[in-house]
């Protein structure tokens, strides 16, 4: 008996790890806005609609210079936090002449918000975010980069495969899959996570920080997933439609998978894409969420100047490390072990 049922247990959990997941078309739907002025009315509508439901300071974010600039920067915040974990980067970036847009995750910073309603994220919603920030960002400058932490990352990197609009992402430890989970197991785990009840975790809402809901849920995460996995499997079979990639990563970063950031780096640079890729040092210790400054262990002094580099494309300060070698196409390094082996 006691076999028997073990046996029903294992064929359940095999259904639910390896059946197909349906999630519907997670390619691009362009709608662009033209111009400024339709850009800027498009997310002040989004952001009237969004008073009525976010906690303060929770709302998008959108600093402009009244025009259209040279260059727009969209900046993708994190899960459970909101755009206001950008604002002081972004206020930087403004100050250099950009325009720059923050816009909210979906169920992010609302007042009665909490992790049973975070829960309802899904990859079609990140997708439509990605998708609605680019359709606005064409009108307010006339080059478009897009970064993003975490979850905004997985985004970010979702602009840069599909939409030709994007000069330039930068990717700051990007949430693409399962960490501390061997490769052949990714999507069986998002499976199980998405078929069973969602777990969350809610842990007590800071007075001084109402627009962040800490804590965790599963079907979230697994829904961030879903578009990272989505993203890696397109870069496959062909390059990113950016014509630069850029990755941000830490050493001593537990929560996201650096492999996974590896593996898609170096898928894109097999198709002939421009990628470099850098990791700050573990002897930093710096937490996942590198870019808030009210994050406890967070070290702006040292993460904006290399993430303002990245975003203007260029060598960012020594203290972040360049493992763009590391990311090289194995048939190439291959090949040119062979090559010096004939010589």
């Amino acid at each position: 008996m006691f076999g028997v049922a073990w046996h029903t247990v294992a064929l359940v959990f095999g259904l639910i790890a390896f059946a197909p997941v349906r999630f519907g078309d997670l390619g691009s739907h362009p709608h662009a806005a033209g111009d400024f002025g339709v850009s800027v009315a498009r997310v002040a509508a989004m952001q009237l609609a969004e008073d009525s439901v976010v906690a303060p300071g929770g709302r998008s974010i959108l600093l402009t210079h009244g025009h259209r600039t040279a260059r727009a920067v969209i900046l993708f915040h994190g899960l459970t936090d909101s755009p206001l974990q950008f604002l002081p980067f972004a206020q930087q970036l403004y100050e250099r002449g950009d325009n720059v847009y923050i816009p909210r995750v979906p169920h992010h910073a609302e007042r009665a918000g909490n992790m049973k309603t975070m829960g309802r994220l899904t990859a079609q919603e990140l997708r439509d975010l990605g998708d609605a920030a680019v359709d606005v960002a064409q009108g307010l400058g006339d080059t478009l980069i897009v970064a993003g932490l975490s979850l905004g990352g997985t985004v970010a990197a979702w602009t840069g495969q599909y939409r030709p609009e994007v000069r330039r992402i930068v990717l700051i430890a990007p949430a693409l899959a399962p960490s501390h989970v061997p490769r052949r197991l990714e999507r069986a785990v998002v499976r199980v996570a998405l078929r069973v009840p969602n777990v969350r975790r809610s842990e007590p809402r800071d007075s001084s920080e109402p627009d962040r809901l800490p804590g965790w849920a599963t079907h979230a995460v697994a829904q961030t997933f879903i578009l990272g996995d989505v993203v890696r499997s397109a870069a496959g079979s062909r390059s990113p439609q950016a014509h630069d990639v850029a990755f941000l990563l830490s050493a001593n970063d537990r929560t996201i998978s650096n492999s996974a950031a590896f593996e898609l780096a170096r898928r894109w640079t097999e198709h002939g894409a421009n990628v470099s890729a850098y990791e700050f040092s573990d002897t930093l210790r710096l937490p996942h969420d590198v870019v808030d400054p009210r994050h406890p262990g967070s070290d702006t002094t040292a993460v904006y100047p290399v993430l303002a580099a990245l975003i203007d494309g260029q060598q960012p300060p020594a203290w972040a490390v360049d493992v763009s070698t590391s990311i090289r196409p194995l048939r190439r390094s291959l090949a040119s072990t062979q090559n010096r082996a004939k010589q």
